[in-house]
């Protein structure tokens, strides 16, 4: 009985569970169902409507440089505003370390040469500690007129304090409460040869004035006569210009100041609480002098908090472009998708016949213009397979006939040395060693598998180059080369130097007779080459011509050397190049700079 109920259960259990199950499987065929559709839909809209392909061509074609745009824009901006930023960030931090060194040495310089008379063992500068004779009034007088000589400008006060409490340097000194000053208690510990130095707010003085920043310096007197016995030496210093750059960098450059001194100790710290991130951006300062230490700390998401402004600036922008980008689409696109129907439609009843079909134009557009040559295809269809057929007849004959014009680099090489060894069974040393250096020139230029090669490479060109003109000069011209030789193995674009030689023979040599100076330079990062010479020098202008581009240049001295400079900047970038220096009859200087590449990091090599 008992296996017989709990089957019935069982039943009952899967009933219901179907009877729930159905419903939701059928929602769910439903739901799918209506994806599909949704799908097919926008399939169908986007693959079947001209108008809809055309918006989103117009929306990529405008999104596509709008996001750019956007892009480098936000890029350029931020890296100008984050510099500035940092700029202005180093600006305060360095005047800050500047004004706390100076003040610090002001300080010092003043309390050294005041204990230096007080410790003078053979002056007694005041006998008793309040004056009550006029000998003792006019002493008091006179140091504290020394006192008061050591003043500068920001000096608040210069005070000499007995052990008793009495104190000399003014009277505005309320030693009663600078006695309960926190930084007064730590300083009174200090021993003999020590100095306290630290900030505070002065509280001690009888005045009705707020309190106001003070760096002070605290020395005990090293002196065992009379009331400078435990005496202490007070100078106080007004911090206002010196808080003024921290308030700056806390309020604008929201930044988190720390000053520690010699003994790691914090003598001030922004007020602003917050844990220390390892991506902050923090900046450390050292006075070597006091072994103090400056900690600038700005955490990273302020410190980039400019970018971002720009970043969603920038974006808003964007969107709104966008949006009109997609209203202009739909605006334009609307007729323009009505004509292109007309036309395929025309098309269409061309296609089964209907050679007399014609469309009206209207607009002299390219749509229109397009229509046009539809009409003109209908009747003209034959004559244009034809003139199509003429066409390629001819393009095959050109290309033939251009072929047959190509230069063989192989026949002039084998032509050149049948004449070297006819010049050499001829005894003819002279033409004999021209032509050997002159196939190694046109070997060179003649060779296009490598657009940069070594610098030595270069080298061995010109110095074929050079003995051809040898011997077509002889012995008129000297030529000096000083390379380093850690240079040979950098890149540098082929020919770079043959039209820079060849200018100095054919333009300023009368005859090849000079000198001729090449120098190499290793500056660092970059390679610095300067080729001089003692010719007859052109003007500024000139030579200011030869690197314009759109100024007139003779086929040897402007198209070689401007030549130069353009591959220069091409390969290596704008800030490198060539630049010329010459005056009438001083001579012309060239000078060539361009980066440090090898043949393993070179990307351009081969190309």
């Amino acid at each position: 009985m008992k296996t017989i109920t709990n089957k019935k259960e069982k039943t009952c259990c899967y009933a219901q569970s179907d009877k729930i199950r159905k419903p939701l499987v059928l929602k769910r065929d439903r739901m799918i169902e209506v994806i599909k559709n949704i799908t097919l839909n926008l399939k169908n809209q986007l693959y079947g409507s001209f108008r809809t392909k055309l918006m989103l061509f117009f929306i990529v074609v405008a999104l596509i440089p709008l996001l750019l745009f956007g892009y480098l824009s936000y890029q350029k901006s931020s890296t100008i505003v984050n510099k500035q930023f940092n700029d202005y960030e180093n600006f305060a931090v360095s005047q800050l370390e500047k004004q706390l060194e100076n003040t610090i040495n002001q300080m010092f310089v003043v309390s050294n040469d005041i204990h230096q008379y007080l410790s003078d063992p053979t002056l007694i500068v005041i006998k008793e500690e309040i004056p009550r004779t006029y000998e003792g009034f006019i002493e008091k007088k006179n140091f504290e007129r020394f006192l008061e000589a050591h003043r500068t400008f920001n000096t608040k006060g210069i005070y000499l304090i007995t052990s008793s409490g009495y104190y000399y340097g003014g009277n505005h000194l309320n030693s009663q409460k600078l006695f309960q000053m926190p930084f007064w208690q730590e300083a009174s510990k200090i021993k003999q040869g020590e100095r306290w130095i630290g900030f505070y707010e002065s509280n001690h003085y009888d005045s009705s004035k707020p309190p106001e920043p003070m760096i002070g310096l605290v020395l005990p007197i090293q002196s065992q006569y009379g009331i400078l016995k435990g005496s202490k030496l007070l100078i106080e210093t007004n911090a206002e210009e010196l808080f003024s750059y921290i308030k700056y960098l806390e309020r604008d450059v929201h930044a988190f100041v720390t000053i520690h001194n010699e003994k790691n100790k914090v003598l001030y710290r922004t007020k602003t609480k917050r844990e220390r991130l390892s991506s902050d951006i923090v900046r450390v300062k050292n006075i070597d002098a006091y072994g103090w230490k400056i900690e600038v700390r700005v955490p990273e998401k302020l410190f980039y908090q400019s970018s971002e402004v720009i970043f969603n600036y920038t974006m808003l922008g964007i969107f709104f472009l966008i949006i009109l980008a997609i209203l202009l689409a739909i605006v334009f696109s609307a007729p323009l998708a009505k004509r292109i129907r007309k036309l395929k439609e025309s098309m269409e009843l061309v296609s089964v016949g209907e050679l007399q079909t014609q469309i009206h134009v209207k607009e002299n557009d390219e749509i229109g213009k397009l229509t046009i040559s539809f009409n003109q295809m209908v009747q003209q269809i034959k004559e244009l397979i034809d003139e199509i057929g003429e066409t390629e007849r001819l393009k095959r004959k050109a290309e033939l006939r251009a072929f047959h014009y190509q230069i063989n680099p192989h026949l002039l090489f084998n032509t050149l040395n049948s004449i070297q060894w006819k010049a050499r069974l001829s005894h003819a040393k002279e033409v004999q060693q021209m032509i050997y250096h002159l196939t190694e020139v046109l070997h060179e230029n003649l060779n296009f598998s490598d657009e940069l090669i070594p610098l030595k490479k270069e080298l061995a060109t010109i110095s074929h180059y050079l003995k051809v003109q040898e011997i077509r000069y002889g012995h008129m011209f000297d030529y000096n080369e000083k390379v380093s030789p850690e240079c040979s193995d950098y890149l540098i674009p082929r020919l770079s130097l043959q039209p820079l030689f060849e200018n100095i023979f054919f333009h300023a040599f009368e005859d090849g007779q000079g000198i001729i100076e090449l120098t190499i330079e290793d500056k660092s990062d970059l390679l610095e080459l300067t080729l001089s010479d003692n010719g007859k020098g052109m003007s500024e202008q000139t030579a200011l011509n030869l690197l314009n581009e759109q100024s007139p240049k003779d086929k040897v001295r402007g198209i070689g050397v401007f030549n130069v400079d353009q591959r220069l900047k091409l390969h290596f970038g704008s800030e490198y190049g060539l630049t010329i220096e010459s005056k009438p009859k001083s001579g012309t200087t060239f000078k060539i700079r361009w980066p440090k590449r090898r043949m393993s990091n070179d990307k351009s090599h081969g190309s």
